[in-house]
């Protein structure tokens, strides 16, 4: 859809702008939508309309990781069509956006520098890039750096190019770059066009960007700074740190552990790369075609009646599965076992019982895959959707396993010379755990992992219209090292089921959403 209706949108904007003989640049700026800019870019720009006019221009991010890559990209797009591109090189604008987006989606690293000297360096070097493709690029360097504007020229050795400013900004440094007894280098100056509501967004932006500590228009204006300082080679600084990426801006898998805390972040699936993507669309694919089963999970005991269908709601002709319902005898059997069960439980250690949920955790994350593929076809939910839903279970096991190792360890209480008093938490019973159909996953998983992380024994009901997702966290959760006695599964309607455990004298508490 992006393709069919963009592409064709951003060759008519390209269309207009040949007619007036006047330039385009477009940004492909954010990290999550550079690949589909780029084959949107490319679209518009191949079509021969454009053929004889040089003004459909890119602008690319130095602190991109990335950003070699995409002038190779341009590049090449411009020696097969024939015609040359310019390149608009800036540092980039949204770097607390793209930091915050990787460690929220649990990202493996991030896709832009975490030092504002490895920016730097990394501007330079796709500068040279730039000036050694002249044949395809025009290169157009926007910057309001001194030392910036002093490497490129000499790198430049009499190639064409030219420097860019915003209005407004720089305006004493580039009076002795643009005159022809200084640096005799022209400078595009570009502005803000619009109303007051487009308008502010943008200057709050430039306002925080150039305001940042870092900053060289910033840090020119602070008589403390020493020349040498001020202008001092990027290169040198980076060579001088102990450790390329920032020291105290952790991975996105460490987010949790830079603030005290013992477990790591969930981690995601990267869907704007293609490659990534596509290897996730083979698993959750592979994982779909099972034909999957819920029904009672009860120690000693087996399920019979009769099996429903389970129908996908985007296509209730397609049949993903069956289940088959607890009746009174199973509830009453599962009731039985969770109070025999219950000071087995209760005794054994936190920390076992942290370990026993931080390994389910790791199980869940290598099946993303297949809980993805059940949450799609149960539940209806998307691709983002179901790897949101994996990967809050995942933090929810691994946040209470924590808990259980910081809340119920034995506590040394003071008292009178002789005497000992500890104080211990323990758990109540056996809980019910009630979970809605909309979050089959997340909260099923967060209620029965709290519960036993407490000590608890647990009987899970899932909504009826997400037996399967409930069946299988319950089979891995077994799988981990939960014992069938202390978390039981009862699939039913909520007249036979619910209504049965949440009456029972023998049930200690309910978690219900």
């Amino acid at each position: 859809r992006v393709h069919a209706e963009l592409a064709p949108r951003v060759l008519e904007l390209a269309q207009l702008a040949k007619s007036y003989a006047i330039g385009l640049t477009v940004d492909a700026e954010e990290a999550d939508r550079l690949e589909l800019s780029l084959d949107v870019i490319a679209a518009a720009y191949s079509d021969a309309s454009l053929d004889g006019w040089e003004g459909f221009g890119l602008a690319v991010q130095a602190y991109s990781k990335r950003c070699p890559e995409v002038i190779d990209f341009i590049a090449d797009l411009a020696r097969r069509t024939g015609r040359r591109i310019p390149v608009r090189l800036v540092k980039g604008a949204y770097w607390d956006a793209e930091v915050k987006r990787a460690q929220m989606d649990g990202m493996p690293g991030y896709p832009v520098f975490t030092r504002k000297p490895n920016t730097d360096v990394s501007y330079l070097a796709n500068a040279r890039k730039m000036l050694d493709a002249t044949d395809a690029i025009y290169p157009m360097f926007a910057t309001h750096n001194a030392q910036t504007i002093a490497h490129v020229h000499r790198m430049a050795a009499g190639r064409a190019f030219e420097f860019q400013k915003l209005h407004g900004m720089g305006d004493d440094l580039y009076a002795e770059v643009i005159p022809a007894d200084r640096l005799n280098v022209p400078c595009r100056v570009y502005a803000p066009v619009g109303s007051h509501e487009d308008l502010l967004p943008y200057l709050v932006r430039r306002l925080l960007e150039n305001g940042a500590n870092s900053s060289f228009v910033n840090r020119i204006t602070d008589e403390s700074i020493p020349v040498d300082e001020l202008v001092r080679d990027p290169i040198d600084v980076v060579s001088a740190f102990e450790s390329i990426p920032h020291p105290r801006i952790p991975l996105p898998v460490d987010l949790f552990r830079s603030h005290g805390l013992s477990r790591s972040n969930s981690m995601g699936v990267n869907l704007a790369n293609d490659d990534a993507l596509r290897v996730l669309a083979d698993q959750v694919n592979a994982a779909a075609s099972q034909a999957w089963f819920a029904g009672p999970l009860v120690a000693g005991a087996s399920a019979t009646g009769e099996r429903i269908a389970v129908t996908n709601p985007a296509d209730r002709r397609e049949v993903v599965g069956h289940w088959i319902a607890a009746d009174a005898a199973m509830v009453e059997r599962a009731l039985a076992n969770s109070t025999a069960a219950q000071d087995a439980w209760n005794t054994t250690p936190a920390a076992s019982r942290a370990a026993i949920l931080e390994q389910a955790a790791a199980l869940l994350e290598q099946r993303m895959p297949l809980f993805i593929a059940m949450c799609a076809k149960e539940a209806g939910k998307t691709i983002p959707d179901g790897i949101a839903e994996v990967r809050e279970a995942v933090d929810f096991l691994r946040y209470y396993a924590e808990q259980a190792r910081a809340l119920f360890k034995p506590e040394a209480l003071p008292g009178p010379t002789g005497e000992s008093n500890t104080l211990q938490l323990s758990g109540r019973g056996t809980f019910v755990c009630i979970s809605p159909w909309n979050f089959p996953l997340a909260i099923f998983m967060g209620q029965v992992c709290a519960a036993l992380a407490a000590g608890n024994c647990v009987i899970a009901k899932p909504a009826e219209q997400t037996n399967l997702v409930g069946y299988a966290a319950v089979k891995l959760l077994h799988e981990a090292g939960v014992p069938e006695a202390v978390l039981q599964f009862l699939p039913g309607d909520g007249a036979t089921v619910g209504a049965a455990l949440t009456r029972d004298d023998r049930i200690a508490g309910v978690a219900f959403t």
